[in-house]
């Protein structure tokens, strides 16, 4: 047996520091995808125990990194190096900056890694391996079956599902906007159902496709003809998943949504102002009204997770007391406010990167404390502006108030709200004593 060691790297534990903690699953669809003579061990530093470089046994070491673990990622790759055991490294940072992660892991796979992962085993195999694979985002999903969930670590909040992968648009803070070739593309409706089986026995489950009703007519039929399988099987769990905007224009498919066990919807809406939109070209949601995109979904009882970007060069220094007054009078039910990031590889990172204003410690590249210079803010400021938004929301008034559109509407809703209420009280307390930064940085 070939002994393998699959790995998300995190120096921070996030099993208190997130709202709606779900798990990844991009490890678990390699395992799926791995032959029966490899012994697959498990290590998720994210809500799990820490691998040790220094004594793992393993004949290879498989990475799968984000921005925030990277320099942990690089941690691992060379001290796995120093003992001669093969690494590959793969996700949307290194797909960015492959040079770099050269320098520290054997091998790197650039874009999805289903497709060239057999193909660089094989080549481990024969002792051949090279320095890049390539897995293009436009191949068919038929073949990509579902995630092992023995690769998911129990301590995570919810079960992760995907149904689709892929997003035609190009907003330029977004990561996807590193992976070219990129196409939308949705998975056989049996192999999401042989999934959604195996999750059934939970309370809720988030689905982490990209725009899960797609982007055209077609799509949006697909989506009806899954919900309706769905709905026959009968499943009891709330369900959330992230969506367009366009979602609004189609009362079918809301309806189909909530008859299926959908109680949620995550949605970008990311600036409230025009120009905020322009600047990080989320073009498809200028001129909407937001308070009538919240309503339709309310009207169906969907209730809606607005995402909302904080520090665009458009926002003033009156641009939170704007935000909260548009959030509150949209009726949304559950503000994210993330600050603006400039992800390696995205247009966004490439334009503030001319100006002199990102951050390449990659410790400190999150969504949820600042890392970029802003225009119109000192970091200090954007952590008060962000503060003041979410205790908008999350004080006894507030939530009373979001709580009673809810209690004779949807009551299946209120425990999953005040545990995210919960935690991300929590997590802001965490965030306030936390630091980012290397030891010794």
């Amino acid at each position: 047996m070939i002994k393998l060691a699959m790995v998300y790297p995190s120096r921070v534990k996030e099993t208190t520091g997130e709202e709606l903690l779900y798990s990844p699953l991009a490890l678990a669809y390699l395992a799926r995808h791995t032959p029966s003579n490899y012994q697959i061990t498990l290590y998720d530093e994210y809500v799990g125990a820490d691998l040790d470089p220094d004594r793992v046994d393993a004949d290879l070491v498989a990475v799968s990194a984000i921005t925030p673990g990277i320099s942990r990622a690089y941690e691992i790759g060379d001290r796995l190096r120093k003992r001669g055991i093969k690494t590959i490294i793969g996700g949307a940072h290194v797909s960015a900056l492959p040079d770099e992660a050269l320098q520290h892991f054997d091998s790197v796979c650039i874009g999805e890694g289903e497709g060239p992962w057999r193909t660089f085993l094989e080549d481990f195999e024969h002792q051949r391996t090279k320095p890049t694979y390539f897995g293009p985002m436009n191949v068919p999903l038929a073949k990509l079956g579902t995630p092992r969930r023995d690769m998911v670590h129990a301590n995570y909040q919810y079960p992760s599902v995907m149904t689709s992968r892929g997003c035609p648009h190009n907003c330029s803070f977004c990561y996807l906007t590193v992976f070219k070739q990129r196409e939308y593309r949705t998975i056989p409706h049996d192999t999401v159902l042989e999934d959604l089986d195996r999750v059934r026995d939970n309370f809720a489950v988030v689905v982490t496709d990209e725009n899960f009703i797609g982007y055209t007519s077609r799509d949006i039929e697909d989506r009806k003809i899954l919900l309706e399988k769905m709905i026959r099987r009968k499943f009891k769990f709330a369900w959330g998943c992230q969506a367009s905007t366009n979602l609004a224009t189609e009362p079918e498919l809301m309806s189909l949504m909530h008859r299926a066990g959908c109680r949620a919807v995550f949605i970008g809406f990311e600036s409230i102002d025009e120009e905020g939109l322009k600047l990080v070209n989320k073009n498809h949601n200028v001129g909407l009204d937001y308070r009538e995109v919240i309503a339709r979904l309310h009207d169906h009882k969907l209730a809606v997770i607005a995402s909302t970007i904080l520090g665009l060069d458009s926002h003033g220094r009156e641009y939170p007391d704007r935000l909260i007054a548009a959030m509150k009078e949209a009726k949304a039910d559950f503000p994210r406010v993330f600050f603006a990031t400039a992800w390696p590889g995205t247009p966004f990172f490439a334009g503030l990167e001319k100006e002199g204003r990102v951050n390449r410690n990659w410790d400190e590249v999150r969504k949820d404390v600042p890392s970029i210079q802003f225009k119109n803010f000192t970091h200090a400021e954007a952590i008060a502006a962000r503060t003041k938004i979410l205790d908008a929301f999350f004080n006894v008034f507030s939530i009373s108030r979001t709580l009673s559109r809810w209690v004779l509407r949807e009551r299946t809703l209120i425990l999953t709200y005040l545990k995210m209420v919960v935690r991300n009280r929590i997590a802001e307390v965490l965030k306030r004593n936390r630091t980012y930064s290397r030891p010794g940085a």
